[in-house]
């Protein structure tokens, strides 16, 4: 979260032709604490916007008052997280002022409505509700706040947290399996659209795996903005070589590394199988990745340009082709199974499909796998699921790496 103005309102952003200027106050938040009353203001402030037909996407400019605004300050790595949980990561910049309540006020600047197809046969609005989760699973706020709860509750069992850079991001934690001696390592990578969630939301998804004999490494990655996904694409190869470099003296076979990402993890799954290691670093070798599985995956990032998520990820035609997996081809020769909830827009199903035929036609060993019920946040808990085709399909990859 981008502090600029402190103890002044903020600057009411500029209006292009054609738009216009909404105004939305929250109702105050309600807790225990800081955090829990932030959370509960910005929930709030989502509910106005959409009353006053805008959207967290149109947000430009934004007011933030608190009665101790130090303390926001002091915890505002949190507050960030907790404001892109809410709110699906946009915003523009923030005015922190001294107030009797945590209370958030915003300002979005509303384009007129485009009537005519942008993607294929979908308007503007109909591109926003396929690529937007929150619109289909009433019940995501609520699940969002289980992940962070139940996942930072199983963070405590954690072997160890690892650095492979300088940023506060640049961190995986590690879990190891009980009484295996150098047992394969699988490398999962979160979603939230690049600019959401953190390593410490997910690594209850992944518990199963542990369980089952496999030593897990869940990856954080630096959030746009300000970070680009080309920054975030650079940061998981970073991390996977870290892995490389500290295997010896943490415990695991590096030579037998699977990879699975859930949404945003998805793509950047792919986009680290369509790596070519050894021009990374001279020492890595070219089969360095023996099995990929993208969830719910975004492999064509064509379609986000005219969505709502593009004001935080600032996709231009040439970035959305560069960063698209579908335009580029396997080089891990691993198996890749790109899998998806039955219960997904037909655009999350549609680009599994298409990344699956289009990087088979390539000559990549990859299949296609749908879990039949499952939505966007339910397809990725299915991971931990002993009975469920996803987590038996991971298994399986990793036995055989």
């Amino acid at each position: 979260m981008i502090i600029v103005w402190k103890n002044s309102p903020a600057e009411l952003p500029d209006v292009p032709p054609g738009a216009h200027l909404v105004t939305v106050t929250g109702e105050p938040g309600e807790g225990p604490d800081l955090r829990s009353q932030f959370l509960d203001a910005a929930r709030k402030l989502g509910a106005a916007l959409v009353a006053a037909g805008a959207s967290p996407a149109q947000i430009r400019t934004m007011e933030l008052y608190a009665p101790n605004p130090d303390s926001v300050l002091a915890d505002l790595t949190d507050i960030d997280l907790l404001y892109r949980e809410a709110l699906a990561g946009t915003f523009g910049k923030v005015a922190l002022i001294q107030g009797p309540t945590v209370l958030l006020k915003a300002h979005a600047v509303v384009s007129p409505a485009n009537e005519g197809p942008v993607f294929r046969d979908y308007d503007v609005a109909a591109l926003n509700s396929q690529y937007s989760p929150r619109m289909t699973i009433p019940d995501m706020p609520a699940l969002l706040a289980n992940w962070r709860e139940e996942g930072t509750a199983h963070q405590s069992s954690r072997t160890a947290e690892l650095a492979y850079g300088d940023g506060d991001k640049n961190r995986v934690d590690l879990y190891m399996p009980e009484d295996v001696q150098n047992p394969p390592i699988h490398a999962f990578i979160h979603g939230g659209y690049w600019q959401a969630l953190d390593k410490r939301e997910n690594g209850q998804l992944t518990q199963g795996l542990v369980k089952a004999g496999i030593a897990v490494a869940c990856i954080n990655y630096s959030l746009a903005p300000p970070a680009t996904i080309s920054q975030i694409v650079d940061e998981c190869r970073m991390a996977l070589r870290m892995l490389w470099d500290t295997a010896e003296r943490n415990g695991f076979d590096v030579s037998r590394l699977t990879v699975s990402g859930h949404s945003a993890g998805g793509h950047l799954a792919a986009m680290m199988a369509a790596t070519d290691w050894p021009r990374v670093d001279a020492t890595l070798p070219n089969d360095f990745i023996k099995g990929t599985i993208p969830i719910s995956g975004l492999f064509d990032l064509e379609p986000l340009r005219f969505t709502g998520i593009n004001a935080a990820l600032g996709l231009t035609a040439e970035t959305a082709r560069e960063t698209s997996p579908i335009h580029l081809s396997a080089i891990s020769k691993g198996p890749i199974v790109a899998a998806v909830g039955g219960a997904e827009s037909d655009e999350f199903r549609r680009q599994s499909k298409d990344f699956v035929e289009d990087w088979g036609a390539k000559g990549a060993q990859i299949s296609y796998l749908e879990v039949d019920g499952k939505h966007h946040l339910s397809v990725v808990e299915a991971m931990n699921d002993e009975t469920s085709p996803l987590y038996k399909k991971v298994v399986e990859l990793v036995r055989q790496a």
